[in-house]
């Protein structure tokens, strides 16, 4: 039996297993390995080591999540992974699917699990000394790496939050942007509010140049879901348990970084159940941010009274929703606040409203090379993937003279 590691990526999909590297023991070059050479096989486990249980759609009950990965690439590497002509590490890249997923959950949590991988040699090797190698298992995990991770970290004050600290040597003050996670986010693994969706992608460096240079990220984490009022978790009452406390955790998140935040340059954006609490925050601290931009949101209209409405029609707020959004109805919620707000005099007020939610990125596609389509709901893979170009009315969104997207409309407000 032999040794294994692995990378992670965070994708618009979640944080998955792109890659395993084995501790071959001995030298290889480019030509000895192939796709074929080795067969992968993973069991998602539970950390008490049970196998994940697993219900898909459609489905009448769970069954074990397990099965083979395809290798799409091989070749030889340093023990970090990298490409190399010759080494005595061999990285097999792997599909993104389900058995690679890191993460397993349903509308009100997810967690992280432990994918137990058992590679198997197929294919003839040969040492350096010309001898025949068979026979390979590798099936201990020596370690997991996930370079999207760099720059951020977690912490708690009045909460558990994680964020992203900028590169920033002139210590100059920078914008704080807050990403407020959707229901399947919250609870006590930190890193799940900030890598269930592909949240790290605001820290890529077009995004942070697009925040105006470059830009702190906070994810606060909720126990449960920003919607819960203390009677029910996804009601329509518009209130929250946990509304001062994340004020609270951003304020002592801001005072910890006060030498280099921009407290004129506060923004806060969310999804879903975070898009409710994005609206809710405004409502309640309407002079504290520069800007906000919440997605699929679900704050229901009946519920904000004029003088609430007329409390933000200064501030610059951007919604994204999808016209057949299976969750939360943009006709109760997202439409009806965009045209109070414009009724009301808001000017730089906008709204990208899509027919449906594709993948932007050119990744993923169906059986005929069409963009894959996404469930409807899922605008924040529009949002953090910054295809958000366009107002209600089909024009392009325009700032200072300029046509702008999301992330780069955000980086230019600051507080009047």
């Amino acid at each position: 039996m032999a040794n294994y590691s692995t990378v992670t990526r965070i994708t618009d999909y979640g944080p998955f297993i792109r890659k395993i590297v084995l501790d071959l023991g001995f030298e290889i070059g480019r030509n000895d390995v192939s796709a074929r050479t080795f067969h992968v096989h993973c069991v998602r486990r539970e950390k008490d080591g049970s196998i994940v249980l697993c219900k898909r759609w459609g489905e009448a009950k769970a069954s074990p999540s397990l099965g083979n990965l395809p290798v799409e690439r091989a070749y030889p590497c340093d023990a970090s992974g990298n490409r190399s002509t010759r080494g005595s590490h061999c990285a097999l890249e792997i599909g993104e699917l389900t058995p690679a997923k890191c993460t397993e959950g349903d509308i009100l949590s997810s967690r992280y699990i432990f994918n137990d991988f058992r590679v198997t040699q197929l294919e003839e090797l040969f040492d350096a000394q010309g001898e025949s190698v068979t026979g390979l298992v590798f099936d201990t995990c020596t370690g997991n790496t996930c370079p999207d991770l760099i720059g951020w970290a977690d912490g708690e004050n009045t909460m558990r939050y994680g964020f992203y600290s900028p590169q920033n040597p002139e210590k100059k003050k920078l914008p704080l942007l807050i990403w407020l996670h959707g229901a399947g986010e919250g609870g006590k693994d930190t890193k799940i509010s900030y890598t269930g969706n592909h949240v790290t992608l605001l820290s890529d460096a077009s995004a942070q140049r697009k925040l105006g240079g470059a830009a702190w990220i906070l994810v606060p984490q909720c126990p449960t879901v920003w919607m819960d009022d203390g009677v029910e978790k996804l009601g329509h009452s518009n209130y929250s348990i946990y509304t001062k406390d994340l004020k609270s955790c951003i304020d002592g998140f801001i005072e910890e970084h006060a030498q280099t935040i921009d407290t004129d340059r506060i923004y806060v954006s969310g999804i879903s159940n975070g898009g409710f609490m994005t609206m809710r925050l405004i409502f309640d601290y309407p002079d504290f941010f520069a800007a906000a931009a919440p997605g699929c949101q679900a704050f229901y209209s009946d519920n904000a009274t004029d003088e609430m409405v007329n409390s933000i029609r200064n501030l610059p707020i951007w919604f994204t929703h999808a016209k057949g959004d299976e969750l939360v109805d943009p006709r109760e919620t997202s439409l009806p606040l965009y045209h109070r707000l414009k009724a009301a005099g808001g000017e730089n007020v906008h709204f990208s409203f899509w027919d449906e939610v594709v993948d932007p990125t050119g990744l993923y596609q169906d059986e005929h090379g069409r963009p894959r389509p996404f469930f409807n709901h899922g605008v924040w893979i529009l949002m953090l993937n910054d295809a958000c170009c366009l107002d209600l009315d089909g024009s392009r969104v325009v700032f200072d003279g300029e046509p702008v997207t999301l992330l780069e409309w955000l980086g230019k407000q600051k507080k009047r």
